[in-house]
């Protein structure tokens, strides 16, 4: 890969970084604030019924996606006027699928919340606002999905980083105005988050309009592109499909077997979680374009060395933070939320485990992703990841702990991840003999080492007070970049890293 690439992909990296830190604070604050003053009841409801909108968002994955995609192809051809037809097909796609989603959230949607949920007697109304609010958050960001692709693909993360973290101050403005607002603090907190989705979604729209001429939006049709468009989307709708709809079937499973208690500790896993990948996620952002354009431009030796040092230090830079947070979990959570919902801190180490599974993947997947030509990857991977409804309700109908249910999509995630690795080879002639080695093999040991090494001392001499929690998550992750940098990184790969810190330094 070309030096302009590497610095290119620094640059970003460091801007989502700078997002990364700025929301990991004042998001997981705002949980808190938000879970204290909704109660765990309220939160419980907000999540749930969220979670009905969120099995719709399957279709917006998948056509942001196919988007991303196509842009970063076209970027790497270099051929400006596919480039601006692609745009705008994309745009009229996405206002078709907010409209048919705004039609099937208000019928099968709003029957399924107004007759099934399990809802506290007395909240019907509030969750009613709750649902409609969720469904104009939804469609405005599908409608977003076009001007943000833009962004990722052209690579201007410093836009993207600065919005997002505009974003996350308003989310922490909103929970201080549910805390003192004498409206109905549930249907509040709803309504306010949906104009933050449409302030962020103007902003993307006026940035993109004045920067990339790209962007201009002429409404044509185009039969060729759009079924490019579909196909790719269909088929990424499957895969990823089944992925939001076991988040959200789980969720739902959970509410009708437990009741929302437990969905507020769902709730706060998943906050945990995606704050936590968000380590991994903005690394991987900044390079994913990369990989498309590498594919573009028929560099396949250069790719291939990108996914696998993309899949190490991506899994690297998330073990840093689980380990620690998976050891200290208990503490975290009590010294973070004071009254913390029952099974959260089981929820969220098995959800940081299935995270973990997922970043040293990641890569592989955006390889596939990249060829266009996603059909059989999606049935095969889409037919295991499935599974984890029909075994999570047989889980919770004979009574077992909800935390089953994060155990199978773990133990699920990792035979897909198995099965993975042997698809590239076939599929894109992908050295998976290379990957194992320079990638799982190098990433066990460390695991192991600091993980095992991490507890024992955490056991042993730490108790749960906020100075032995600092301490001991200190050590932990000063144990986790030792054996790293010893064991887990080649010479050459150290050196590259201490080259770009010094760096970074003198500058």
């Amino acid at each position: 890969m070309s030096s302009s690439s590497n610095k290119r992909i620094l640059k970003n990296t460091l801007y989502l970084y700078l997002r990364m830190f700025v929301t990991m604070i004042v998001s997981l604050y705002t949980a808190r604030v938000v879970l204290l003053a909704l109660g765990a009841d309220d939160y419980g409801i907000y999540n749930v019924v969220g979670g009905i909108v969120v099995l719709f968002s399957f279709l917006n994955t998948a056509m942001s996606n196919a988007t991303q995609r196509f842009l970063s192809y076209e970027l790497g051809k270099g051929v400006a006027g596919d480039l601006e037809r692609t745009f705008s097909m994309s745009v009229t796609c996405h206002a078709i699928l907010a409209f048919s989603i705004l039609v099937i959230a208000e019928t099968i949607g709003l029957w399924f919340v107004i007759t099934q949920l399990n809802i506290p007697e007395g909240r019907e109304f509030a969750t009613f606002w709750v649902y409609q609010f969720s469904v104009a958050t939804f469609v405005t960001s599908i409608l977003r999905v076009p001007y943000n692709a833009s962004v990722i693909s052209h690579e201007r993360m410093s836009f993207y980083a600065y919005l997002s973290i505009a974003d996350v101050f308003l989310n922490l403005g909103v929970a201080f105005l549910i805390v003192y607002g004498s409206f109905d603090k549930l249907i509040l907190y709803a309504g306010l988050k949906y104009f933050i989705t449409l302030f962020c979604w103007l902003a993307n729209y006026i940035y993109c309009k004045k920067i990339f001429t790209s962007c201009d939006y002429h409404l044509f049709w185009d039969k060729k592109l759009f079924k490019k468009l579909i196909s790719f989307s269909g088929w990424s709708m499957l895969g990823g499909g089944s992925v939001i709809v076991t988040q959200g079937g789980s969720n739902i499973l959970i509410n009708i077997f437990c009741g929302v208690a437990v969905n507020a500790a769902y709730g706060i896993a998943n906050q945990v979680s995606s704050v936590i990948y968000g380590f991994v996620s903005n690394f991987q952002l900044a390079f994913q374009p990369q990989i498309v354009k590498l594919y573009a431009e028929e560099k396949t030796d250069e790719q291939i060395r990108l996914i696998n040092r993309a899949s190490l230090f991506s899994y690297y830079l998330l073990l840093i933070i689980c380990i620690p947070f998976i050891i200290n979990a208990d503490v975290v959570l009590r010294l973070w939320l004071k009254d913390v919902p029952t099974f959260a801190s089981d929820f969220c180490i098995w959800m940081l485990v299935y995270c973990l599974i997922d970043a040293i993947q990641a890569p592989l997947w955006m390889a596939i992703g990249a060829t266009g030509n996603i059909k059989n990857y999606s049935i095969w991977s889409s037919a295991i990841s499935v599974l984890n409804l029909p075994i999570a309700c047989i889980v919770l109908y004979f009574g077992w702990s909800p935390v089953g249910v994060f155990i199978i999509r773990a133990i699920i995630n990792m035979i897909l991840a198995i099965i993975r690795v042997f698809y590239v080879k076939g599929f894109l002639g992908f050295p998976s003999s290379i990957y194992l080695k320079m990638v799982l093999v190098r990433a066990v040991p460390v695991t192991l080492f600091a993980g095992i090494t991490s507890y024992y001392l955490r056991q042993c001499y730490f108790g749960n007070s906020l100075v032995d929690l600092i301490v001991c998550t200190s050590i932990s992750i000063l144990i986790v970049l030792s054996t790293i940098l010893s064991i887990g990184m080649k010479q050459d790969e150290r050196t590259y890293l201490y080259h770009i810190i010094k760096n970074k330094i003198r500058k």
